[in-house]
């Protein structure tokens, strides 16, 4: 026979297997999407660091590798050629004779054009791209006693200055300047 409130009330049982109530759900629900909305905020800015030390890292490879080759060929120059502040042409003497007399020399060649470092060896006849995403370039001489000069007969140092710069979507997303003072040993 059936009884008002028969199927209303838990049996002991029943009452010890209870499960979760809405409001505890609720409130489980929302402290996960506060861990997950941290979690993946953290990831994000994690991706957005690692990015931009590794533009960092290319950049300053680049800078580096390009004033690595100019300190070498600046070891060996004889004379300058020309020179404006973002292009420099220095002559190398490649072969001397048994009074030390030069027998030949090459040309090389530092340009830069469309943000990128160029250098043209007139032995080989190769143009190589040193470095790109530079941002500003100035080459200055200097004499024997360090002082600035724009004649290149009494020039005895090279100054390269370049800044280099990583843009991503017309952001600034990593810079590097690289500075040096280069003497040219063959040059009296």
């Amino acid at each position: 026979m059936y009884r008002p409130g028969q199927f209303n009330r838990r049996s002991p049982r029943l009452r010890t297997c209870g499960g979760f109530s809405l409001a505890e759900v609720m409130i489980g629900s929302a402290i996960v999407v506060f861990i997950m909305a941290a979690v993946l905020t953290s990831y994000i800015l994690c991706l957005k660091q690692f990015g931009a030390i590794s533009n960092y890292a290319e950049i300053h490879r680049g800078g580096r590798t390009s004033v690595d080759l100019l300190s070498q060929d600046c070891r060996g120059v004889g004379t300058i050629s020309s020179y404006t502040s973002t292009n420099l042409v220095v002559i190398i003497p490649t072969a001397f004779n048994a009074t030390g007399g030069v027998i030949s020399n090459k040309t090389v060649t530092y340009t830069m054009q469309s943000g990128a470092l160029w250098r043209t060896d007139s032995s080989t006849g190769r143009t190589i791209m040193l470095t790109s995403n530079i941002n500003t370039l100035t080459f200055s001489l200097y004499n024997k006693f360090g002082s600035n000069t724009t004649v290149i007969s009494t020039a005895k140092g090279v100054q390269v200055d370049i800044r280099l710069r990583k843009t991503i979507m017309s952001q600034i997303q990593s810079e590097d300047y690289l500075s040096a003072r280069l003497d040219m040993r063959n040059v009296p």
